[in-house]
């Protein structure tokens, strides 16, 4: 089941940043950068992962050798938050051409920039078509695993309490493949596949319009990697993949995808903004639990109820096969 809200159309920027320099600047500096799997967020995804490479029940886009898990090798590094400052990264973090665009996708009057990552992708396959992580008042990505604000955006029933978010999308990548494909009409609409210019980028409704990154370069350099894989830029523009027990994997810097993904909350005036500051109307996570037993309770699958409903596999696990397609339940 998937939400049938339709994003907003997207707004494209034709130069996204005015110096990308800087960006490859700071992704050097903070070289390595770890798998995005590797991160505290996905620590439930890895677990998932680990149990079915045991069973032989993993999604198509994992290879199981002894028993272990390899997936793609996309990478990730995240800036944003004050206490994650990072040399240069505030000419990225407020870009005036990033806040005016935020502001027209939503016709909105505040905009709060909140988290920016950039996205590595070594040669690999044709990614699954997703929508990104939203964020709800009250539960939010910092205390709450990511697939289950999926599933809260997926059933339809907490958009009462949905923040607003915008995603600007930027491309820094030259080599073969790599285009970006996305459904502005929404997962039933017709889609759009670009050859991203460098520096261009789109400003989207992300959390509900449904995305994907084809195929990076040639088959033939497609490897997989264990969660500890890291990669990094050195000062001539290399770029070097390093896993224990493996010998490192030298790509030049024109085939590896890096695309950066800015992210702002959006209010439509100081008044929305107050309720979302003062906690005016937040969810709780009983409220929760409650709402998601009773939608699931309809759709004919018992899930788990009460207080410890989230600790129990059984309830992440139901949820998970109810709202979300095989290759987004990880």
């Amino acid at each position: 089941m998937r939400t049938t809200t339709l994003p907003r159309p997207p707004v494209i920027m034709d130069q996204a940043l005015e110096d990308p320099d800087v960006l490859l600047g700071i992704l050097q500096r903070q070289s390595p950068h770890p798998l995005t799997l590797a991160g505290a967020e996905f620590v439930e995804s890895r677990a998932a992962l680990r149990a079915g490479a045991r069973t032989g029940d993993v999604p198509s886009f994992v290879d199981v050798v002894d028993g272990e898990p390899r997936v793609p090798p996309v990478f990730r590094t995240t800036w944003g938050a004050e206490e994650q400052a990072v040399e240069g990264a505030d000419t990225i973090v407020n870009n005036p051409r990033f806040i005016e665009a935020a502001r027209q996708l939503y016709s909105a009057e505040v905009v709060r920039p909140y988290f920016t990552y950039v996205n590595i992708n070594a040669p690999s396959g044709q990614y699954a078509r997703h929508t990104d992580i939203p964020s709800f008042r009250g539960i939010g990505r910092d205390e709450y695993p990511t697939w289950l604000l999926n599933c809260m955006m997926h059933s339809g029933c907490f958009d009462r309490w949905r923040v607003r978010i915008a995603t600007a999308v930027c491309w820094y990548y030259m080599g073969t493949g790599g285009e970006f494909t996305y459904w502005p009409e929404g997962w039933d609409g017709d889609m759009v596949t670009v050859k991203p210019p460098y520096n261009y980028g789109v400003m989207g409704d992300n959390d509900y319009m449904p995305h994907r990154v084809e195929s990076i370069g040639a088959e033939a350099d497609y490897s997989k990697y264990g969660f500890d894989a890291t990669i990094t830029l050195t000062p001539d523009r290399q770029w070097i993949i390093k896993e224990p027990g493996h010998e490192p994997v030298r790509h030049r810097f024109d085939e590896v995808r890096v695309s950066l993904s800015w992210k702002a909350f959006v209010f439509d005036d100081a008044n929305e903004a107050e309720v979302y500051d003062r906690h005016l109307d937040d969810l709780d996570e009983s409220t929760l639990i409650a709402t998601m037993a009773e939608d699931c309770a309809q759709r004919g699958v018992a899930v788990p109820d009460g207080p410890d409903a989230l600790s129990r596999p059984e309830f992440g696990e139901r949820i998970r096969n109810t709202y979300l397609s095989p290759e987004l339940r990880f």
